[in-house]
């Protein structure tokens, strides 16, 4: 089976090696590559040639348009300068139209320039039409909306109403004596504004425009009957309209010739200068030298493809002999070598040959040592696995497949994370990823992995990456050992450790307080004493019923029972009532001391002093808080309230700073009544 696969993968090899570049290919190549990079720089040097140009003449669009819109803002200037003057007029002021009209007409040196006036009946001054003639009736007031008087605007392009050709106008309000608004302006026809255009001396084949804010055509170098008073191209409203300062930009002019254009903002007027160039003129030049480019460079390659070929054919016949003694070194058999002609060809045939004798001998010491490292590799006590970079099983000992149960075959391919816990896994992917991308060589981490039969366990994992020479990642080396029962060990450990050296010191805080309150009470030291043991057996009773449990907590009902017991000589004198209650072992600890402390005082003052005394317990649960109701009945009759002792102070202190809970004492005639209210946590250790 093995042999097959490999003369069938052999045979695959040599159909492929048909399909393989040939050494004359080779050297045709060369070639290419030589000539190639020395056309390409020659068409770098026409390309960077051509952006040199383009921004040379991008340069100078940009200058000739703000030029341009320097001599329109100029232009303006002077009529907003002669509307200022006219504006101011004493005779515009007290509306003697006659004597405007004529000091406008003798101010006016502009060619297509006039002035008009109009008030709320109309016009009442119009310089276009000879004095006396009948003014127009024009009462819109359109055009005055947003106009304040002090301040002068210069319109977008408007059809005249008198004039019947494209107009602008430079308009402002004047106040006039009796208080109404005078309508000013100075009208400017669109050919004054294209003879400002064509005193710039543009290039014949350069077209230049002046366009409104509107985006309208008011002067063009070229065609202007046609295009005046209509709208730019769409790109240009657009910029013109989205108050676009200055730029360039490749277009399509009015006309259809692509263009490279420069527009420039009129920050006084709004309008806008275009200045255009036809892209066939920046384009011209680098098109004839890529044209003698190419021509050059075809005839370069063929002759250099065919010088190629030539050489390439010399070399071919050696290179087919070291095919051949290739092939003997692969069968094994002796390499006799001859001369080829080409001392590189020569050195090959006795290397090959010096190879063969060495090769031999490294496949036996190769066997050996493969033989050993399987073996070690196969009876390690601790899972071995080999992972690729995207953290795929490779190859598993059988250590490995004990661990979670799965068979060889079940790992092979399956990502070394697929039985890891989620949560557990996620330090691991991170080192892992770190140490595909060559921050880590070796980490340790620990992870919890479930079997195939369902079971858990912890492992510890050492991942080591094996690279190449470049340092490029190949594959990891993953140690598994299996630390369950150790870290299981190590944990019952602590927590055991943890809880002897809580309840010692909780113990010993408790005898301390203890033997403080009963020397500070002012008694006598045989009866501090007598009490400290007293209150010492108490706590040494609610140990052992902790130590039944191992300290995990007592029931209420048995640490009432174990303080009154010794006087429950009738089933009547002490009644215990109320639902089951598991006690934590601090709360346990600390209500028998305080039951202690009511059953000696009920014992020596109170109602179990006495045969006919009777002494009640009982408890409730809300939610989380117990409350615990201690009634002595029958016991002598108190006449005054008794002085609070060492036995009131000790309920207080436990109760409420061991317990953070409520103590409330009563001293009613018959007896003590006691309250005591505790919270217990959760639902859990209600139940006993």
């Amino acid at each position: 089976m093995g042999k097959s696969i490999s003369v069938s993968g052999l045979g695959g090899r040599k159909a492929a090696r048909q399909h393989l570049p040939s050494v004359r290919s080779r050297l045709i190549l060369l070639a290419l590559v030589l000539l190639v990079p020395a056309l390409a720089t020659a068409a770098i040097t026409v390309y960077a040639g051509y952006r040199h140009d383009r921004e040379e003449i991008e340069k100078h669009l940009q200058e000739t348009s703000r030029a341009l819109s320097l001599v329109v803002d100029r232009q303006f200037g002077q009529a907003e300068a002669l509307l200022w003057a006219l504006s101011t007029s004493p005779q515009l002021i007290e509306k003697d139209y006659a004597e405007f009209d004529a000091r406008s007409r003798a101010a006016i040196r502009i060619p297509g320039t006039w002035i008009t006036v109009a008030d709320d009946r109309g016009q009442v001054v119009n310089t276009l039409l000879p004095p006396g003639s009948p003014l127009p009736l024009i009462q819109s007031r359109d055009h005055r909306q947003g106009l304040r008087p002090g301040t002068i605007r210069i319109s977008n392009l408007f059809n005249g109403f008198v004039a019947k050709q494209p107009t602008v106008g430079i308009d402002t309000l004047v106040t006039a004596r009796d208080g109404s608004e005078l309508y000013v302006s100075i009208n400017m026809l669109a050919e004054t504004v294209s003879r400002v255009l064509a005193d710039q001396g543009l290039p014949p084949s350069w077209i230049g425009a002046i366009v409104d804010r509107n985006g309208t055509v008011v002067a063009r170098s070229r065609d202007a009957d046609r295009f005046v008073g209509k709208p730019a191209t769409p790109e240009n409203v657009v910029r013109v309209r989205t108050q676009v300062r200055q730029g360039v930009f490749e277009s399509v002019s009015l006309d259809g010739i692509p263009t490279l254009l420069a527009l420039s903002r009129s920050p006084g007027s709004g309008w806008s200068t275009i200045v255009a160039v036809p892209r066939s003129e920046i384009t011209a030049a680098p098109w004839r030298s890529a044209l003698y480019l190419t021509t050059a460079g075809g005839l370069l390659l063929t002759l250099g493809t065919f010088m190629a070929w030539l050489v390439g054919r010399s070399i071919a016949a050696p290179v087919g002999k070291l095919v051949t003694l290739a092939q003997r070194l692969g069968r094994g058999e002796p390499i006799r070598v001859s001369a080829s002609g080409l001392a590189e060809i020569d050195r090959v045939s006795d290397a090959l040959a010096s190879a063969s004798t060495e090769l031999r001998q490294r496949e036996a010491a190769l066997r050996a040592s493969e033989a050993r490292l399987r073996a070690t590799h196969e009876n390690a006590a601790v899972g071995i696995a080999e992972v690729d970079r995207e953290g795929r099983f490779i190859s598993v000992n059988e250590a490995r497949c004990k661990l979670t149960g799965h068979s060889r075959e079940e790992l092979i391919g399956q990502h070394f994370s697929h039985v890891t816990q989620p949560g557990s896994v996620d330090q691991d992917l991170a080192l892992f990823s770190r140490q595909v991308a060559g921050e880590l060589d070796t980490y340790t981490t620990e992870s919890l992995f479930i079997r195939k039969d369902g079971s858990s366990g912890r492992a510890r994992v050492t991942s080591t990456a094996l690279r190449d020479a470049e340092g490029c990642f190949l594959y990891a080396v993953r140690v598994v050992e299996d630390i369950t029962e150790r870290w299981a060990a190590d944990r019952r450990q602590k927590l055991l450790i943890d809880e002897l050296n809580h309840r010692v010191k909780n113990t010993l805080a408790t005898v301390q307080s203890l033997a403080w309150q009963s020397n500070r009470s002012g008694a006598s030291p045989q009866v501090a004493q007598e009490r400290f043991q007293e209150r010492l057996l108490a706590l040494s009773r609610t140990h052992n019923l902790l130590n039944e449990t191992h300290w995990e907590g007592a029931s209420l009902r048995t640490v009432l029972e174990t303080e009154l017991g010794p006087y429950r000589t009738t089933s009547s004198r002490v009644t215990i009532d109320g639902p089951d209650v598991h006690l934590v072992p601090k709360s346990a600890v600390v209500l028998g001391m305080a039951f202690h402390e009511l059953t000696t005082n009920a014992a020596k003052y109170g109602a179990l002093s006495t045969a006919s005394g009777r002494v009640q317990v009982d408890w409730t649960i809300e939610g989380a808080i117990l409350t615990v109701h201690w009634r002595e009945l029958g016991g002598p009759t108190l006449e005054t309230q008794p002085i609070p002792g060492f036995g009131s102070r000790l309920l207080r202190q436990t109760i409420t700073r061991e317990l953070a809970g409520e103590l409330d004492i009563r001293f009613e005639r018959e007896g003590v009544c006691c309250t005591i209210g505790i919270h217990i946590g959760s639902a859990d250790q209600q139940a006993a």
